[in-house]
């Protein structure tokens, strides 16, 4: 069963936009106008998350949900404000489509494994071309030196693709590598993705450089990253090998992938 969204808005065509994006990522959505109707379907238990865009009427409501449901987005009308667990992020040119990047984000992320997180490998800043990606700090910086902020998802799927360069990855690879074993089969939970990253790292989103569609398979980061301390191929992450439906055969993946129909093209 896909996961539900609680969706709180006033205004209908705002409610239509999140509900837009949200079934094109694989998730349901439940909607709400009025603070009323939210607390009836928050006391449900099939509601995993909840994204309120906040006004006058709805004043207090967030801190209601937050008690209720533990993933709550709360998005300021006025300044697109996101809230965290009570916390704003004190940044003005936080948009609605921030909003939702982050309400995907915790969506798709994985339960961490007891004890796992002293095993893990901190990854090295590496170069692509003349940019500069930190996936431990969640971090990629543009040729003109502009920096964008990466969401763990984003980063997880990162790493899948600077760990085999010039590989095809299927889409059951890639759900894998950022969802973990709680990966669901939504083909475009995995292509949203990919369309969010390309605008953040892409010199032009729509003619992509870096991250190539393979149409009925997957996709393939087509530049090989280097050290950005020695100018050498980085080390691979081995807990990322780890967490691969077929670490050690790509290609076999690929071809078996390719039986089941898939959305194809650039996103």
């Amino acid at each position: 069963m896909r996961k539900s969204v609680l969706v709180v808005a006033q205004q209908i065509e705002l409610r239509a936009r999140i509900v837009r994006v949200l079934h094109s990522a694989g998730y349901g959505a439940e909607l709400a106008g009025n603070q009323k109707r939210a607390l009836e379907l928050a006391a449900r238990k099939d509601i995993h998350a909840a994204i309120v865009v906040q006004s006058r009427d709805l004043a207090g409501l967030g801190q209601q949900l937050c008690d209720k449901i533990s993933t709550t987005i709360l998005v300021g009308h006025r300044t697109d404000e996101i809230v965290r667990s009570g916390h704003a992020l004190q940044r003005a040119d936080v948009s609605l489509e921030d909003a939702l990047d982050e309400l995907l984000d915790r969506l798709s992320q994985p339960a961490a494994p007891a004890g796992s997180k002293g095993d893990e490998t901190v990854p090295v800043p590496v170069k692509i071309e003349d940019c500069k990606l930190d996936l431990a700090g969640h971090t990629f910086v543009d040729g003109s030196g502009r920096e964008v902020r990466l969401t763990r998802a984003e980063t997880a799927l990162l790493t899948a693709f600077v760990d085999s360069p010039r590989r095809v990855l299927s889409r059951d690879q890639l759900r894998y590598a950022v969802a973990g074993r709680s990966a669901e089969s939504y083909d475009r939970s995995v292509d949203m993705l990919v369309a969010r990253l390309r605008r953040k790292i892409e010199p032009d989103p729509k003619t992509p450089r870096f991250i190539l569609s393979v149409p009925g398979v997957g996709y393939k980061f087509d530049i090989r990253p280097q050290s950005a301390a020695n100018g050498e191929a980085p080390p691979a992450l081995e807990r990322n090998r780890s967490t691969s439906p077929d670490p050690e055969r790509p290609s076999r993946q690929a071809h078996r992938t390719r039986a089941v129909p898939h959305h194809s093209g650039n996103v």
